[in-house]
């Protein structure tokens, strides 16, 4: 295993077509994206996609720098899985660039399966699994401003090496356990198109259960206070009229993946999915992490 803070960052196009060639060979690796909130363009935009082999250091490619159609091959090969911890988001993310993201397996779902854990957040899982503490604090970085920082990549580097790490252990976990092939067929995300006319689609949402939240849904409600708080700064309008309480709870207990998935949840409406749909994807990503 190589040393897991060296990468190599990649903005010039040949170097970088080059590069990903060789991880054509690879059976698995584990995959990471940053993202910007593109605010001209209302949705979030990839601007790194961090890829780790086995046994070479991890491939940060600059999304901004490199035309995202090399990586395509590699990210439409259904010979290598990509392991991502809440892969739907980075599948979705990519997805959203013209992609069609072939092979992912979410050892979030892995994790859920083969651990008894108070958070399944990447953190969290890599520190139990692996001793590995996580700093989340370049986890809201510009990344769109460049140029971006040594700091910033060995995050962003760091993330994707561990996503391969977890995955390795938690399949070590399961294949010991006698849950394997189920597990890998229910953690495999497929590619499933965005329709564009989901948001303005009705639907009735339920009601949300009343029960307690779980420690790691308490830290996603926090995470979705503080966006919310933000927001009502930012468009000077009371934090209720953004969303309601009972809303950001209902979105802590199911973790919505897509902007479909979002119609269901109480007190959203296809307004403010379509408004703010981009964004609380982003929140409870990163709030899994």
């Amino acid at each position: 295993m190589p040393d897991e803070h060296s990468y190599l960052y990649l903005t010039d196009l040949e170097e970088a077509r080059a590069a990903l060639e060789k991880l054509q060979q690879e059976t698995i690796v584990g995959l990471d994206t940053e993202t910007y909130w593109d605010s001209s363009a209302n949705h979030s935009r990839v601007s790194l996609i961090q890829i780790a082999p086995s046994a070479s250091e991890v491939l940060v490619v600059d999304a901004l720098a490199v035309d995202i159609e090399t990586v395509r091959p590699l990210i439409e090969s259904p010979q290598v899985r990509m392991a991502a911890h809440n892969a739907r988001f980075d599948e979705r993310m990519l997805a959203g660039e013209g992609l069609r993201p072939a092979a992912f397996i979410d050892t979030l779902r892995l994790a859920r399966t083969a651990l008894r854990l108070p958070s399944y957040g990447l953190a969290g899982v890599s520190a139990h699994l692996l001793g590995i503490e996580l700093d989340k604090s370049f986890q809201k970085s510009n990344w769109r401003r460049r140029p971006l920082t040594r700091a910033q990549l060995q995050y962003a580097a760091l993330d994707a090496r561990v996503a391969l790490q977890v995955y390795e252990e938690l399949h070590a976990i399961l294949s010991e356990q006698g849950k394997l092939e189920q597990a890998l067929r229910a953690a495999a995300i497929d590619y499933k198109p965005e329709e564009p006319s989901a948001p303005r689609t009705r639907r009735r949402a339920p009601q949300v259960p009343l029960r307690p939240l779980t420690d790691e849904e308490r830290e996603t409600l926090l995470a979705l206070k503080k966006w919310r708080l933000e927001k009502s700064f930012e468009l000077h309008q009371p934090a209720y009229m953004i969303c309601a309480d009972r809303t950001l709870e209902h979105l802590a207990m199911e973790r919505p993946t897509t902007l479909e998935a979002l119609l269901l949840i109480y007190g959203l409406g296809a307004s403010r999915v379509e408004r703010f749909g981009a964004e609380l994807l982003a929140v409870l990503h990163q709030a899994a992490e």
